[in-house]
């Protein structure tokens, strides 16, 4: 089975950020494609006509809730496509239902998302059906509630982590020794019930997403 490709059209970098270090733990072998207007989407589809699925905002910079609807679903007939809006009126849900489009509040946790997401690429015969696919999630969940007791360091550690940042690269923007950046990322991951840097950060990244939070 080739690798599928997944687009993401979408101009928030912290929602994708969000998006993209959720799926990469469950779906290690898909591509991932961002675009951030509706023109880089368009681009993007010619590209790419093969893409597995398409997960879509509707407020774009250059387009904005039922043109953007449209513009895909004119440029996409017979793909798979996820809406994922704030946007939520009457309209926007009977064009998608008149286009066959999945839609999916911002309103819903990024976990909700990612299982929308597994499914929409199991049905599509992108990814062979797994054992469980609310199990992990589930496991995800837990872990984010353990979000909360890190301390205020331990957040600022994990959030500089998530940027991509190495140990000694995050020793000298919070000031402290490299060894203690190691200290703290043991503690992190024992308290978060993960193995490694990718783990921590698929979750901080969706507890940002889901409360709001931040740590620069």
């Amino acid at each position: 089975m080739s690798q599928p490709h997944l687009l993401i059209v979408e101009d928030h970098p912290m929602m994708v950020d969000a998006l993209c270090a959720s799926l990469r733990e469950l779906l290690p072998s898909t591509v991932f494609l961002h675009a951030g207007s509706l023109h880089q989407g368009i681009e993007q589809l010619s590209l790419y006509p093969n893409i597995a699925l398409l997960l879509l905002d509707l407020n774009l910079p250059d387009a904005q809730g039922l043109d953007t609807l449209q513009a895909f679903c004119d440029a996409r007939p017979h793909g798979s496509m996820l809406v994922f809006s704030v946007i939520n009126s009457l309209e926007i849900r009977q064009m998608c239902l008149a286009n066959r489009v999945a839609f999916l509040s911002k309103t819903e946790p990024v976990s909700r998302l990612v299982e929308v997401v597994l499914q929409t690429l199991c049905s599509s015969n992108h990814l062979p059906p797994p054992v469980s696919l609310t199990t992990p999630l589930v496991a995800q969940e837990s872990a984010i509630e353990r979000m909360q007791s890190l301390s205020e360091r331990q957040l600022h550690v994990l959030s500089q982590l998530a940027r991509g940042k190495k140990s000694r690269e995050v020793a000298l923007a919070l000031a402290i020794e490299e060894s203690t950046v190691r200290t703290h990322q043991i503690s992190i991951y024992q308290r978060l019930g993960v193995k490694n840097k990718t783990q921590a950060s698929a979750l901080y990244w969706q507890w940002v997403h889901r409360l709001g939070q931040h740590h620069a």
